[in-house]
C-alpha cells in the first residue's frame, strides 16, 4: 500500500513520472466519459415515465453534454507534448472533476431510486456498480481520482441500499463494502506495476542515451588522436579520399612532417615529456594552419597535412618551411628545455587518377629523401623521385618472384689487420642479379625486402651460402654477416640462424653478426634479448655504421658490443675533413678505452690506412685492400696475404 499512498499524492518532484501519468490517462479518460454517457442515458430512458422530466432527462443530458466537452478536450490535447508542470495542473483538475462528476452522477442516481419499481431500483444499483468499476479501471494511473470515485460511488450505493429496508439490497450493500478492499488492492497492484514500468522505461531511455553518447564519443575517438586532439590517421585518409572523390581532377596537396631526434626525448626525459612535445607541436601546427586545411597526427611523431586548396606551390613550400622552423623552437618540459628539428615531404599531384594511398606514399618518399640528407628541410616529390619510386615498386614486385632466391649471391670483402696486413676474415655482402632488372644495389633491395617482409627468407638463403663458404675457408678466417632490423628483432629468425650453424657444424666463434643502430631503435628490448642469445652461443656482435644513429654510447654501454665499425662516411673523407678525422680518432680512443676492437670501413688509400693504424684502429676494409670478391678469389686473396706476411716475416728475421 505504500506505493498506492505515495501515488495518491501527485509526485511533483518526479517530472518524468507526471508526464507518463498524463499520457496514460489521455487514452483512458475519454473511454470513461463514453461509458458514463451510455449508462446514464440508459437509466434516463427507463425512468422517463416514472420520474419528473427534469430529473429523468434534463439532468443526465446536462451531465452528458459536459462529458462530451471533456471528451473533445482530451482528444485534442491528449497527444500533445506536455511539460511536467502542465501535466501536474491537468491531473489536479482531473481529480477535482472526477470528484464533482461522481457526486453529481451518484446524487442523480440516488434521487431516481425513490421512483419506479424493483427492477428500476436494480438498474440504479447496476449503474452505481458499473460506474464505480469503470472509474477504477480507467483512473488506475491516477490513484487519487480512482480512490475518490470508488469511495463516492460505493458510499452512495451502500447508504442508499442499507436504509432501503429491502433485504436483497442490504445484502448487496454489505457485499459492496467487502468488495471495496479487493478493488483497492487492484488499484495498488496496478499502480505499482505502472510505476515500475515507468522506472524501467526511464532506465532504458537513460541507457539508450548513454549508449548514444558512448557511440558519439567512440565515433569521435575513432577519428581523433587522443593525445593531441588532432585528426588521426583514419580521419586523415577518410578526408583525403572524400576530397579525391569530390574533385578527382584537382587532387589536394599532401605533406608529411616527421620530428627528427624525437626518440631521445623519450629516452632521456621520459614519455611524459615526449607527450608534452607532441601536444605543443600540434598546437604550433594548428596555429600555422590558421583554421584552413587539415593537420593530423598519423602515429608516433609523424604528422600529416592536407594543404588548403587555394595555396600555390610557393605558399605550400613556405608553410612547409614554417613547420620545420616551428619544430626548431625550444620546448619547455619538466627537467629542462628540449630542441629538436623536423623534415617535411610534400607531393603536388598533377592530373587525376590518384588514390589516397598513392599520395601518402609519394609524400612519404619525399620525406624519406630529405631525412636521408639530414638537413631538416622541405622536399617536394619530383619526376626524378617518381622514377626511383617506380623502380622501388618493380624491385618489390620482383622480390615476390620464384627466381629471387636463385638470383641471390654473396661477395666477400677482406677485413685486414693493419699491423701486418694479413686477412683476418671477410664481410659477406649480399648481391642480386635480377634477370629482369639486372644488378640491383643492396641499398635498394635490402630495404625493399624489409618492407615486403621477405627479409627473413633472404637472410636464411644468404646465411646458408655464407656458412657453406666458411666451411671451405681456412679455419682461422672469420665471417662477418649483416642482420637487418627485422632479423635482430625476431626470435624465430635468431633461432633459425643458430640451428643452421649447428647443422653446418661451424664453430660459432668464427661468425660475427653486424647490426646497425637503426635496427636497435625499432625494438630495443627484443634486440637486447636476441643479441644476448647470440652472444651466449659464442657469436661475436659488431655495431655497424657507428656514429650515424642516436644515443650510440648508450647502446654500446648496455649491449657490450665486441666490435665497433667506424662508418665509411667518416673514413672516406678522413683526409679532406678535419671533423671526420677527429670523429674517427674519438671512436678509436673510445674503443680502446672500452676494450673493444674497432674496424674502419671505406679505406681507399695507404695514407688513410697508416693514419688509422696510428690512431689505434686495428682492423680495416675497403678498396685499398680489395673490392668484394667471389668465393674462390677471396680464398686466394687470403692465402696470398698469408704468403706475403710470411715472406715479410722471413725477410725481417
Amino acid at each position: 500500500m505504500r506505493n498506492l499512498l505515495s501515488g495518491v499524492r501527485l509526485q511533483k518532484e518526479n517530472p518524468t513520472f507526471l508526464v507518463a501519468q498524463y499520457k496514460a490517462l489521455s487514452s483512458q479518460i475519454p473511454v470513461l466519459y463514453i461509458l458514463l454517457i451510455i449508462n446514464a442515458l440508459a437509466v434516463a430512458i427507463t425512468h422517463i415515465r416514472t420520474a419528473p422530466m427534469w430529473l429523468a432527462l434534463y439532468v443526465p443530458i446536462g451531465l452528458s453534454i459536459f462529458c462530451v466537452f471533456r471528451i473533445v478536450w482530451w482528444q485534442i490535447h491528449g497527444q500533445d507534448s506536455i511539460s511536467a508542470h502542465r501535466a501536474y495542473r491537468v491531473m489536479l483538475r482531473t481529480i477535482v472533476f472526477a470528484g464533482v462528476l461522481t457526486v453529481a452522477f451518484g446524487a442523480w442516481a440516488v434521487a431516481l431510486y425513490q421512483y419506479g419499481n424493483a427492477y428500476q431500483q436494480g438498474q440504479i444499483a447496476y449503474f452505481l456498480v458499473v460506474t464505480g468499476i469503470s472509474c477504477v479501471f480507467c483512473l488506475m494511473h491516477l490513484p487519487a481520482a480512482a480512490l475518490l470515485t470508488t469511495a463516492i460511488t460505493f458510499s452512495f450505493m451502500v447508504v442508499t441500499f442499507m436504509v432501503s429496508g429491502n433485504s436483497v439490497f442490504v445484502a448487496t450493500a454489505t457485499s459492496v463494502i467487502f468488495l471495496t478492499f479487493p478493488f483497492i488492492r487492484v488499484i495498488d497492484s496496478y499502480f505499482r506495476n505502472f510505476a515500475g514500468l515507468v522506472r524501467l522505461t526511464e532506465e532504458l531511455v537513460d541507457k539508450q542515451t548513454e549508449a548514444e553518447r558512448l557511440i558519439l564519443v567512440n565515433g569521435r575517438n575513432a577519428l581523433q588522436d587522443q593525445l593531441t586532439g588532432l585528426a588521426n590517421r583514419r580521419s586523415f585518409f577518410r578526408e583525403l579520399q572524400d576530397l579525391l572523390q569530390q574533385r578527382p581532377d584537382e587532387p589536394p596537396i599532401v605533406g608529411l612532417v616527421d620530428l627528427d631526434g624525437f626518440k631521445p626525448v623519450n629516452d632521456v626525459f621520459g614519455h611524459a615529456a615526449g607527450d608534452l612535445v607532441l601536444k605543443q607541436t600540434a598546437e604550433r601546427f594548428v596555429a600555422l594552419m590558421s583554421g584552413k586545411g587539415t593537420i593530423a597526427r598519423l602515429g608516433g611523431d609523424e604528422f600529416g597535412v592536407i594543404f588548403p586548396c587555394d595555396l600555390g606551390r610557393d605558399c605550400v613550400s613556405e608553410l612547409g618551411q614554417a613547420f620545420c622552423a616551428a619544430l626548431r623552437e625550444p620546448y619547455d618540459v619538466p627537467g629542462g628545455s628540449i630542441r629538436i628539428s623536423g623534415s617535411c615531404g610534400i607531393v603536388v599531384p598533377e592530373g587525376g587518377g590518384h588514390t589516397a594511398e598513392q599520395l601518402y606514399e609519394k609524400a612519404d618518399f619525399a620525406l624519406y629523401q630529405v631525412k636521408s640528407r639530414r638537413n631538416g628541410s622541405v622536399e617536394f616529390f619530383s619526376h626524378d623521385l617518381e622514377e626511383i619510386l617506380q623502380q622501388r615498386h618493380l624491385i618489390e614486385l620482383e622480390l615476390q618472384s620464384d627466381n629471387f632466391a636463385r638470383e641471390l649471391s654473396l661477395e666477400y670483402q677482406p677485413i685486414v689487420d693493419l699491423d701486418d696486413g694479413h686477412v683476418v676474415g671477410f664481410e659477406a655482402l649480399a648481391r642480386w642479379s635480377s634477370a629482369r632488372l639486372g644488378r640491383v644495389s643492396p641499398d635498394a633491395f635490402v630495404p625493399a625486402a624489409e618492407r615486403t617482409a621477405v627479409i627473413g627468407k633472404m637472410t636464411r638463403i644468404l646465411f646458408a651460402e655464407a656458412l657453406q663458404a666458411l666451411s671451405v675457408m681456412p679455419s682461422p678466417l672469420r665471417m662477418s654477416f649483416n642482420l637487418s632490423a627485422r632479423d635482430i628483432c625476431d626470435h624465430e629468425t635468431s633461432m633459425a640462424l643458430l640451428a643452421m650453424i649447428h647443422t653446418a657444424k661451424i664453430d660459432p666463434r668464427r661468425i660475427e653478426f653486424e647490426i646497425t643502430e637503426t635496427a636497435l631503435l625499432s625494438d630495443f628490448d627484443t634486440a637486447y634479448e636476441v643479441i644476448g642469445l647470440l652472444r651466449a652461443a659464442g657469436i661475436t656482435i659488431a655495431l655497424d655504421d657507428f656514429g650515424t644513429g642516436f644515443s650510440s654510447l648508450s647502446h654500446v654501454h648496455r649491449l657490450e658490443f665486441d666490435k665497433i665499425k667506424i662508418d665509411k662516411s667518416f673514413v672516406m673523407q678522413f683526409d679532406r675533413d678535419v671533423r671526420c678525422m677527429n670523429i674517427t680518432r674519438s671512436v678509436a680512443n673510445l674503443s680502446r678505452n672500452l676494450g673493444i676492437t674497432s674496424v674502419a670501413e671505406g679505406v681507399e688509400s695507404a695514407a688513410i690506412a697508416e693514419a688509422l693504424r696510428a690512431f689505434g684502429v686495428r682492423l680495416a676494409q675497403g678498396y685499398h685492400f680489395s673490392k668484394p670478391l667471389r668465393l674462390h678469389d677471396a680464398i686466394a686473396f687470403a692465402e696470398a696475404s698469408e704468403t706475403d706476411v710470411e715472406a715479410r716475416r722471413m725477410a725481417n728475421a
